[in-house]
């Protein structure tokens, strides 16, 4: 099979290499443990002049990194979804004549299909936070210490999210996914497409490691500052 030929001992060579460092970058940038102060408990105590600046510093958090956010959320949609298709239509083409290639397309496309879901499907307060916060009303000094609470709670809400995305417990999944995998066509149908096998193994860590790696995370970093000044 042509596509067999494609994924040659030097393809796996080249995929072992970027999933070394897409899961190392996303095994190593993690968020940092929070120490700060709680960012609620004051918020009564607030003047009308700091209630307005942490509203200020929230929104402009969020102006900072709608971009990559926006930019990260559905550009890995897209690709998930993408590949999710291709290898469907590769896995009819395979048909019933090569049972252990449609096996691994289908394999491929299910695995690709639920993480374009997971990213449809993720909250994405990165990306809406500022909007909603500048649409709550603000025209009195209660007003405006509820705008500070919902936008601190979006802020921490974002922030969680985001450490999720871009940390390890993605790339672990899809290091679990494509074992299982390529370890179910290695054994079934020992011998048949060892370049499509190699595939299976690596493209789900490849995937999830590089979007880990790529993640956002103006939302983690601005967290832990704005709690450190709550």
């Amino acid at each position: 099979m042509a596509l067999d030929r494609l994924f040659s001992r030097s393809w796996l060579r080249g995929a072992a290499f970027i999933l070394a460092c897409a899961c190392g970058t996303a095994l190593i940038i993690q968020p940092k443990v929070a120490s700060a102060q709680d960012a609620y408990h004051c918020i009564e105590e607030l003047s009308d002049d700091e209630v307005a600046y942490r509203v200020r510093y929230i929104e402009d958090s969020f102006e900072k990194g709608k971009r990559h956010a926006t930019g990260w959320r559905y550009g890995w949609l897209s690709v998930f979804a993408a590949v999710a298709g291709v290898e469907a239509w590769l896995a009819v083409d395979a048909g019933k004549d090569e049972p252990w290639d449609r096996f691994a397309f289908a394999y491929l496309a299910a695995g690709s299909g639920f993480s374009a879901l997971m990213h449809a499907a993720m909250p994405a307060p990165d990306v809406w936070g500022k909007k909603r916060i500048a649409r709550m009303d603000s025209s009195t000094p209660e007003a405006r210490r509820a705008q500070l609470e919902y936008a601190t709670k979006t802020m921490e809400k974002s922030a969680n999210i985001e450490g999720l995305l871009g940390g390890p417990l993605g790339v672990g999944a899809g290091i679990m996914y494509g074992v299982a995998g390529g370890t179910a066509k290695a054994v079934k149908w020992t011998g048949h497409t060892p370049g499509i096998t190699a595939l299976v193994f690596l493209q789900p860590p490849v995937l999830t490691g590089l979007a880990a790696a790529t993640a956002p995370r103006q939302q983690v970093e601005d967290w832990e500052n704005y709690r450190g000044i709550a």
